[in-house]
């Protein structure tokens, strides 16, 4: 049977992986509170719709960037896509290209970003990168994204060191053979709780600050977004800095377990904002009211992130498609049910029609 939901993805998946990538996926740090609370708080939000309204033509559409796109979802960036198909990241870009909708390809991506431009064909590519202790590069990563025709820098904040990921541990995770982040060289080190300290030059830095990021800033002429923002008090100075965008984010809850979910600080976190800038979220979106949720509490577009590589482990490129194709299908059920003619319409209504 086709799958009917993005959880439905996850069990084939999980039939098809060896157990310990699978759990590479799915699991967070620490005891997971915060993977839980993410799809916790989520459910939690209670929807009052509203009736005899004209939903018969929804308005899916949002602006990004200069861009606009049909739907307010983009995948967002995750790690060694050939540890669950062959294709890997070139299977998801062109994925995300059917769908019309943008990839934050990792820094750690399996393939080299420069091959996945080009054999994608798709043109709303987004290079996701860390400020690494190696400056130089941490600059070339840019320069190379820019020459390959990248949109934008997507810099992960909230990492100075990895966190700790107690299922690799336990399960002694490596990459699988021939897998690699193709964008750095391979050191002979292995850790086992992430696979980051393999890769030779990606060595993170905890002295990174605010003066950092301005120098990035001042190193490419693309815009620059934040990933990894969770408290109000850092959207100021991240605009001060002439930030694109800002992403709401605690990693999946795979960095710092008990952070609060994203859901339940976004309005926060948009309300500082205050619309200067686009506002993102990712972090245990599963459902098209999930996404409808976030519209309606601030958010301009949801990234997906482990339910991409559900789909891709069980279907390859088509799998990603159709799993991209369910969720905005549910979107666009959820708001007509609402009474919602679009996203512009939940936003107007959204004291009308959310309940926390």
């Amino acid at each position: 049977m086709a799958p009917v939901r993005i959880d439905d993805y996850r069990k084939l998946a999980r039939e098809r992986l060896p157990a310990g990538i699978a759990d590479y996926i799915d699991g967070g740090a620490g005891d997971e509170i915060t993977v839980r609370a993410n799809r916790r708080d989520l459910a939690a939000i209670r929807l009052l719709p509203l009736a005899l309204r004209d939903v018969s033509t929804p308005d899916l559409s949002v602006g990004l960037l200069g861009r606009s796109f049909p739907v307010p979802l983009g995948f967002g960036p995750t790690a060694f896509h050939r540890m669950v198909h062959d294709e890997g990241e070139v299977a998801t870009a062109r994925a995300a290209r059917a769908a019309g909708v943008p990839m934050a390809v990792s820094a750690m991506s399996s393939i080299a970003l420069e091959e996945i431009a080009e054999r994608s064909g798709h043109g709303d590519l987004w290079l996701q990168t860390y400020i690494f202790r190696d400056r130089a590069l941490t600059e070339r990563l840019v320069r190379r994204a820019e020459e390959a025709g990248y949109r934008c820098v997507l810099v992960t904040l909230g990492c100075p060191v990895p966190g700790k990921r107690d299922r690799n541990i336990t399960n002694r995770f490596v990459l699988p053979p021939g897998v690699t982040a193709a964008n750095f060289g391979r050191s002979a080190v292995v850790v086992h709780n992430n696979p980051v300290h393999s890769v030779a030059g990606a060595a993170l830095d905890p002295s990174v600050t605010w003066r950092d990021l301005e120098w990035l800033r001042g190193r490419t002429g693309l815009p620059v977004l934040l990933k990894g923002v969770l408290n109000p008090l850092d959207v100021a100075p991240a605009l001060d800095l002439g930030v694109a965008g800002i992403v709401v984010s605690n990693h999946g809850g795979r960095q710092l377990d008990t952070t609060m979910s994203t859901i339940a600080i976004l309005p926060e976190i948009a309300a500082a904002v205050a619309g200067r800038v686009p506002v993102l979220v990712d972090s245990g979106f599963r459902r098209g009211t999930d996404v409808l949720k976030a519209i309606m509490l601030g958010a301009d577009a949801v990234l997906l992130g482990r339910p991409v590589l559900w789909a891709l482990a069980a279907g390859g490129e088509q799998g990603v498609a159709d799993a991209a194709d369910l969720l905005v299908e549910e979107l666009r059920v959820a708001l007509q049910t609402c009474g919602l003619a679009g996203l512009a319409d939940a936003r107007r209504n959204a004291a009308a029609v959310i309940r926390r």
